[in-house]
């Protein structure tokens, strides 16, 4: 639904269901039935040839459901609890179901692990 490119008279989230919510710092609504809302102000756009512009933002506010958030001082969110979907391409869609953690080496730990003095 979100795809389709309505006029301005088309309530968007009325055809898609969805509940738009007041946002705390931006006028534009939120959904109120995302896990996970930015509230953001516009930075730049950057043209990427002649059909795609890449949006920059600042994020103002996060908005994140209750029972997901498992350190607020660190700001770490259960990012498997979200079930995460991302747009790959025009109609295709992925999931995040498998989370593959590669540890994060020191250059010291990588420098005896290649044998570099």
């Amino acid at each position: 639904m979100s795809a389709i490119e309505f006029g301005p008279d088309v309530d968007e989230f009325a055809v898609a269901g969805l509940t738009a919510v007041p946002s705390t710092m931006v006028r534009p609504p939120r959904i109120g039935e995302s896990k996970v809302a930015f509230e953001c102000r516009l930075m730049q756009t950057v043209k990427l040839g002649t059909m795609r512009t890449l949006v920059l933002g600042e994020v103002l506010l996060m908005h994140v459901q209750d029972g997901l958030v498992i350190d607020r001082e660190r700001g770490w969110v259960d990012t498997r609890g979200l079930r995460l979907v991302g747009r790959s391409s025009a109609g295709s869609y992925v999931r995040t179901n498998d989370v593959i953690e590669l540890p994060t080496l020191s250059p010291e730990e990588w420098q005896l692990l290649n044998g570099v003095q």
